[in-house]
């Protein structure tokens, strides 16, 4: 499923994914194959139309339900269907989706429909005051429905900055100095066919309230605007662009400021990419199983290296594909559960004492049990020799050796799949003896376990 397109027979792009009537349905642009030289501007990107796919089950068959929505039956539109969304409210289905008007301008527009695969009837005009491209809507606990949007470059929110559109603008792409440009949000009317509020942008800050700078393009928005909420604090995700990650933030209020949490993907393969974060029958993007893997061995072995090759059918150390090992740290790592160092060919990943605490809780382990690195000393950890160099070292001795790390061999108190147990008064002492204990795994998977819950943006 991992590696595998949901559909063969279309050119599909940028999905945004929601659950309804107990089924998941994805809203895919449509692209057609042009002779259009690529560029900037996006023109190569032929779309006319919107199809809607939908399963009952992750992996499982896939429906498209054929054409939803087509550019001549919009009165406003003159080209480019780009990356639409839905949303469900008053008992109706609502697709909003971004369009160049009869000027060239991207507009957002709206369409009604009884069902969620459509097909669904477009409004005659664009949402008065809209502007720019990647609309997400997003309904809150208490009924109120906002919608988030914006992209530079082909996206035109440069030509925006003063509120009124400007040609000249265009070229500029993005900010050359100063804070970035900023997604947009306004509040959506109940009955979600305009705005009911001002047009504001959704501040993106660091840790010391600063908003993140135009030259920080490993942090700075760039389009793919997601907005969904988790024990009630909202995460506001979104592509970084030409830096190829996906990116969160997180704050307190749909409207923002938002504080920049990390990455969720990192790095994307090609440009751009769009995402969607959505729980589905308790179904995450890796299954439990292969979670359970990837944890119990990061928190035995304290470290973890993987191979940057996603395609590879499995890890070197770990039963599971090695996409799904990259992706579980990578989630870790953009929460502070673990650090990452690079090199030209792989991760290395390094628990910290706040990652230790979150898989002990996750694994239900008791207190004496610590990885093999006893990592609750919080002393460095360099990365084995041949980590940085030679790949047949490396691919020999992921670790130094079983034994332990930096090559050095020999069982010692490291025998495969035992733990290090912490003796009384023995906290932090490297020699400390080996105990006999050998914890048992229960799972701790699963809704309502606290720290041990589902990752909100795996």
């Amino acid at each position: 499923m991992a590696n595998e397109p949901l559909v063969n027979h279309i050119f599909t792009a940028d999905p945004s994914a929601h659950v309804f009537e107990g089924k998941l349905y994805v809203y895919p642009s449509h692209d057609r194959k042009t002779d259009i030289k690529d560029n900037d501007n996006g023109d190569q990107y032929d779309m006319n139309d919107y199809h809607v796919l939908s399963m009952e089950s992750v992996g499982g068959p896939v429906t498209d339900h054929g054409v939803a929505l087509k550019a001549e039956d919009i009165p406003w539109v003159s080209k480019q269907l780009w990356a639409p969304d839905a949303a469900f409210k008053n008992g109706k289905y609502y697709l909003f989706f971004p369009a160049r008007d009869k000027e060239g301008i991207f507009r957002i527009g709206v369409a009604v429909g009884s069902k969620p695969e459509g097909p669904f009837q477009p409004e005659p005009e664009p949402i008065a005051g809209s502007y720019s491209i990647d609309p997400a809507s997003f309904v809150d606990d208490d009924d109120k429905a906002y919608l988030y949007f914006g992209g530079i470059w082909g996206g035109q929110l440069q030509c925006w900055q003063t509120g009124k559109f400007s040609r000249e603008a265009y070229t500029t792409m993005e900010a050359q100095s100063g804070p970035a440009l900023l997604p947009r949000v306004a509040q959506l009317s109940d009955d979600m066919l305009s705005f009911t509020s001002d047009i504001k942008e959704l501040q993106i800050v660091d840790d010391d309230g600063k908003l993140i700078s135009s030259d920080d393009h490993e942090r700075r928005f760039f389009e793919a605007a997601w907005m969904h909420k988790y024990k009630g604090k909202y995460y506001f995700s979104y592509s970084t662009g030409d830096t190829h990650f996906l990116a969160y933030a997180i704050g307190d209020n749909p409207f923002g400021p938002f504080t920049y949490g990390g990455k969720i993907l990192d790095p994307v393969q090609g440009w751009t990419t769009h995402h969607s974060i959505v729980e589905f029958k308790d179904k995450w993007l890796i299954p439990k199983a292969d979670r359970k893997k990837i944890h119990e061995y990061l928190f035995r072995e304290g470290v973890l290296v993987a191979k940057k090759d996603y395609d590879a059918p499995k890890h070197n150390d770990i039963d599971t594909k090695n996409l799904y090992v990259v992706k579980a740290c990578q989630s870790l790592t953009s929460r502070g559960y673990v650090k990452t160092q690079f090199s030209w060919q792989y991760y290395y990943y390094t628990l910290t004492p706040e990652g230790l605490d979150y898989l002990r809780e996750w694994l239900h382990l008791p207190a004496e049990i610590v990885p093999a690195t006893h990592i609750k000393q919080q002393r460095s950890h360099a990365p084995p020799r041949g980590m940085m160099g030679g790949e047949g070292e490396r691919e020999r001795k992921p670790f130094g050796g079983r034994g332990g790390r930096g090559g050095r061999e020999g069982g010692g108190d490291r025998e495969r799949g035992d733990y290090r147990r912490r003796d009384a008064g023995g906290e932090g002492k490297e020699g400390a003896p080996s105990g006999e204990f050998a914890p048992q795994f229960r799972g701790g998977f699963g809704r309502g376990a606290g720290r041990g819950g589902a990752p909100p943006a795996s």
